[in-house]
Formats: C-alpha cells, sequence, structure tokens
C-alpha cells in the first residue's frame, strides 16, 4: 500500500568520507542540516530551487549570523558522493535511475523533482523501492531515491 512519505533533508547514503572546510556565511542568510549550499560573493548561501552550482553540504543547522564574519563549516561534495533524498511530489520507479533531474528547495528541505529536466543537478543511481522494498513501495509519494551531483553542477 503506498504511503505518503514526509520529505527529509538529504543524508549521504554512500561513498567517500566528506571532506570539510570552513567558509564565511553570507549576513543574512540560514539553512537547515542537509542542505545543499553554495558560494554568492565569497560566502556561503543555501541553494535555491533550479540551482545548478552546488558546492556544498551543511552538517547542521545554521542560523543568521548577523554579521558579515562568522564562518561555517560544511561538506565539500564530490562527484562519488551519493545522497538518499526524497522525490518532491511523485513517486519513483526504477525507470528513473540513469535521469537527470532538478533540485527544489521547500521551507529549507531540499527533495529531487522528477518533473523538471530542465535544471539537472542530479543523476539518479537507484530507488529505494528497488532496494529496500519491504519499506519503500514504487508507489509511495515523496518516495526516496539515491542521487549523486552531476559534476558539470559541482565545477559550475
Amino acid at each position: 500500500m503506498a504511503a505518503t512519505l514526509t520529505a527529509v533533508n538529504p543524508a549521504l547514503y554512500q561513498g567517500p568520507v566528506m571532506g570539510t572546510v570552513s567558509l564565511l556565511i553570507t549576513n543574512g542568510k540560514s539553512w537547515k542540516a542537509g542542505q545543499f549550499l553554495t558560494v554568492s560573493s565569497g560566502a556561503l548561501v543555501a541553494c535555491a530551487s533550479d540551482a545548478v552550482d552546488i558546492k556544498y553540504f551543511a552538517l547542521k543547522d545554521q542560523a543568521d549570523p548577523g554579521n558579515a564574519t562568522t564562518y561555517a563549516e560544511v561538506g565539500v561534495i564530490e562527484a562519488d558522493h551519493i545522497f538518499a533524498m526524497n522525490e518532491l511530489n511523485g513517486a519513483v520507479t526504477a525507470a528513473n535511475i540513469g535521469g537527470r533531474y532538478a533540485l527544489d528547495v521547500t521551507s529549507n528541505v531540499c527533495t529531487v523533482d522528477v518533473d523538471d529536466a530542465g535544471h539537472d543537478a542530479f543523476i539518479v543511481k537507484g530507488v529505494a523501492s528497488a532496494d529496500e522494498p519491504i519499506n519503500n513501495k514504487s508507489d509511495d509519494v515523496k518516495g526516496r531515491l539515491y542521487v549523486s551531483v552531476l559534476s558539470s553542477v559541482l565545477e559550475a
């Protein structure tokens, strides 16, 4: 029986140990653990929907620093990191494996939008319904999938 899952921020699922770096936070910006980040004008900001310049992974929640001199330690994403993520608002099946899809960010939660192939950020490496069929069904709404950030996005 299909379920509507609760979307949560991505988690590192597979790959090498994630390296970290400490970078300045943009004044006025905040994010939640698990969000994807990039740099704008030399300082960290959370990626927005349709971003094609993902670089970093938020290791913990970050409140607005209220200044331009605060640093945050963040994870450095590599092309062989695989993240477990939810789909934005639909189901995912084995047919999605190999597909390239966009990032959606709603209320500080990052998901994969399999209806948007115009802002490619991820390539689907697997779906939870195929890997863990007892706990995940192919018709689950906001189904879980395993993705890598595209090299072209990491290098943008």
